[in-house]
């Protein structure tokens, strides 16, 4: 029989956790990541996060599927499971992902996912002094830079601002 993947639960915010201890015990580990943006205390950053959380993948031989061990490793809390039966992930939804991500698992979504926005979407302008605009993304400029129109005297003007200013409307 050859090997197949299996989904496991982790603990709540554990994922990388589990996944180097899985990776010391010489199992293949398969956690698909996405980065997506965090807001706090006016700083905003780039975070790597799991694409599925509390969720990462082991590729199992028959003679590896210890579900013992693999519960009671740290940071992991079991095998996804119906009863006694531990379904297999499909092979063509493991390969979809794995083709998908980058050499190092990271899987690029869409900017409403990343941003919470897209072009098109009605943005807020957050300013100085709490000061709010109101306009429509057009597109995001490079890393850091956002390109919006805003009505002014009755005409849409385009205008570059900083995307860690920008929120949904």
């Amino acid at each position: 029989m050859e090997k197949e993947w299996f989904a496991i639960k982790t603990k709540p915010r554990k994922e990388f956790y589990a996944k180097k201890n899985f990776e010391n015990q010489n199992f293949e580990v398969f956690l698909p990541t996405t980065t997506r943006i965090t807001r706090h205390a006016r700083k905003v950053k780039e975070v790597l996060s799991p694409l599925f959380p509390g969720y990462l993948f082991l590729h199992l031989a028959p003679e590896e599927r210890n579900w013992v061990t693999i519960s009671s490793t740290f940071g992991a809390s079991g095998p996804v499971r119906f009863g006694d039966y531990y379904p297999p992930v499909p092979e063509w939804f493991m390969n979809e992902l794995i083709a998908r991500s980058n050499e190092s698992g990271i899987i690029q979504v869409g900017m409403k996912e990343k941003y919470g926005f897209q072009p098109g979407d009605r943005v807020r302008l957050e300013g100085p002094n709490q000061t709010i605009i109101e306009g429509i993304l057009k597109a995001i400029d490079g890393r850091d830079r956002a390109i919006i129109l805003i009505e002014m005297l009755k005409r849409e003007v385009a205008t570059k601002v900083p995307l860690s200013s920008l929120r949904a409307a």
